[in-house]
């Protein structure tokens, strides 16, 4: 019973940073030009601290529930690199780890004051295709296998 509920909450946290990311990237860039330079370091500003106050236990709900449903796949499985499950699972986790990196670097980076709106900008979108990876890792696990 604990494994499904795990496997929901994995799925619920993944999908609210993910969908946090993509707003940014995709609505809030939409409308970088129409407000300008100085309201938009204003947005990003309050995006930020609203950020910082919410994302850190959704990312850290996220990786410890990443970390005990990789504990229970690689267990039952078994790391192989014969098996296309752990080894997509393992680039998986590869680009988690890259994404944790940046999250990280992020909160530093606005908690110094060095989050320039550029990097912002270039932060999310890196973030985003690592996202959009994972997503495609995290179906390709149960329908390609060799």
């Amino acid at each position: 019973m604990l494994y499904p509920m795990v496997v929901t909450l994995h799925l619920l946290c993944a999908i609210l940073f993910i969908g946090v990311v993509f707003f940014e990237v995709i609505l809030l860039e939409g409308i970088r030009k129409r407000l300008g330079d100085e309201l938009m370091m204003s947005v990003e500003m309050s995006l930020i601290a609203r950020a910082r106050k919410v994302m850190p236990w959704v990312v850290a709900t996220l990786f410890a529930s990443g970390i005990y449903l990789g504990y229970v796949n690689f267990s039952s499985s078994g790391l192989s690199w014969d098996n296309s499950f752990s080894v997509l699972l393992t680039a998986k986790i590869v680009l988690a780890l890259s994404v944790l990196v940046h999250f990280v670097t992020a909160i530093r980076a606005s908690m110094t004051g060095c989050m320039s709106s550029r990097r912002f900008q270039i932060t999310h979108i890196s973030v985003a295709i690592h996202m959009l990876f994972i997503v495609i890792l995290a179906k390709a696990m149960f329908y390609i296998s060799w």
